[in-house]
């Protein structure tokens, strides 16, 4: 095994790692949006685009945090650009502009989410996530362990392990053993390497390669990442590699425990590696496959979404099942029989954004709109039009909906950030287009 000394493994290690829980007070002045119904009319425009002057340039991405503020992943700018709903930049985010890995090589995000924790992960097309914690910036870090003591639950034997050795990866996730003692480090390189963003999981790992044993984990192209809100410690992935054995498919990620850290709060929280975790739809063409995935979502119950650019249907929705010994997706859509598996009604599905009610949002770079549907997949309304019916995006390619029902579209063409909302939803903090 190649020797690293204390500080370069430290760089390495805590390069792939995240915190527990952190849940953001909800103070933003969030409404109920409800299920659609016979009362709502039309989506209007919500003036001024957010554009060039905001900073954007190629945004691929958004996602709306707990706390209301939107993070865009702007290609371009090799960015996540981080706004307030009234369009501010909030101060704290700096470390997420000019984003590089560990080489000094540029990082252009093309997907964000971000998870109760204050975990903000994002992707550049690689087999690569990133993460960087607002929660940890916040409060800052004051001790990372680097050692500690082990005890055996039944025979209460001791084993003395430094970080730097993989047992001590495998003594965290064992629950045979307990973490009893613990040296604790405050040497500044190995906080600030904590607090910048940094790779959080890579499929070139060879501990993912080997647990990967059945696709060319290192090859993989992710095109989309969500976070569930009802499950912990773990994420999804949409891979679109391809390839001879038609490498398209959704995956798992499991948080893997790396290191203890002492924040200045006091609290004690773990730290995680990500560790793939398994595949839960692979390729078909069929209800509920994969075939050249573009994006992916996740609603409150766990069900997943997508969308895709291969055969034969462009969006679909699959159910979990826990309840045997292994988990099981069901199809949640059936062609014919639910409006949304029409692929008539769709050029190009580049992207799909579920709200708090699961209604379901499409957005369309070819058609230039976004297509909506209620949470049984029948058809709604569109939007992305301008008081005179006319379509007021060029290339919309992502969308998110924020807890009053705004909805957002990144644009690629234009460079910007447009907004719509059900005229039935105006409040005086909403001002529609003039």
């Amino acid at each position: 095994m190649k020797k690293y000394n204390l500080f370069q493994y430290f760089l390495l290690l805590i390069s792939i790692s995240c915190v527990e829980r952190f849940i953001v007070p909800e103070d933003i002045g969030s409404q109920d949006t409800n299920q659609f119904g016979a009362g709502d009319t039309t989506f209007l425009q919500i003036k001024p685009v957010w554009g060039s002057a905001y900073g954007f340039d190629d945004p691929e991405d958004i996602s709306i945090a707990q706390d209301g503020r939107i993070f865009v992943a702007d290609k371009g700018n090799n960015s996540i650009i981080v706004l307030n709903q009234n369009g501010d930049r909030p101060q704290g985010f700096q470390a997420l502009l000019d984003l590089k890995d560990s080489m000094g090589e540029n990082i252009s995000p093309i997907d964000v989410d971000i998870d109760k924790k204050m975990n903000i992960f994002f992707i550049d097309g690689s087999q690569r996530i990133f993460i960087w914690n607002q929660y940890w910036n916040d409060v800052n870090i004051d001790q990372v362990s680097i050692g500690g003591t082990f005890t055996h639950n039944q025979t209460n034997i001791d084993t003395v392990l430094m970080a730097e050795t993989d047992v001590w990866q495998t003594f965290l996730n064992d629950s045979e053993w307990s973490l009893t003692s613990t040296q604790m480090s405050n040497d500044a390189r190995i906080i600030d390497s904590l607090l910048a963003p940094h790779l959080f999981y890579d499929g070139d790992n060879d501990m993912n390669k080997f647990l990967d044993m059945f696709y060319q984990s290192g090859l993989s192209d992710f095109t989309a990442i969500t976070a569930p809100s009802d499950q912990e410690n773990m994420i999804y992935v949409s891979d679109s590699y391809g390839g001879t054995n038609n490498q398209y498919r959704i995956v798992k990620i499991d948080f893997y425990r790396s290191l203890l850290l002492e924040l200045s709060t006091g609290e004690y929280v773990w730290a995680y590696t990500g560790r793939f975790g398994g595949n839960i739809k692979g390729y078909g063409t069929g209800a509920g496959t994969v075939n050249r995935p573009l994006s992916l979502d996740v609603d409150y119950e766990g069900n997943l979404y997508y969308t895709q650019s291969g055969d034969y249907f462009p969006v679909h929705m699959i159910i979990p099942n826990f309840s045997g010994d292994f988990d099981v997706y069901t199809s949640g859509f059936q062609p014919e029989a639910d409006d949304i598996m029409d692929a008539d009604l769709f050029f190009n599905a580049t992207d799909i954004a579920v709200d708090d009610d699961r209604n379901i949002y499409i957005v369309d770079n070819i058609n230039a709109d976004i297509t909506v549907f209620d949470s049984y997949g029948n058809y709604f309304k569109k939007a992305g039009y301008g008081s005179d019916s006319v379509k007021v995006m060029q290339e919309p390619v992502a969308v998110a909906i924020d807890q009053n029902g705004v909805v957002y579209a990144c644009d690629r063409m234009n460079g910007s950030i447009y907004r719509f909302t059900l005229s039935n939803n105006l409040n005086e903090d909403i001002k529609p287009e003039d």
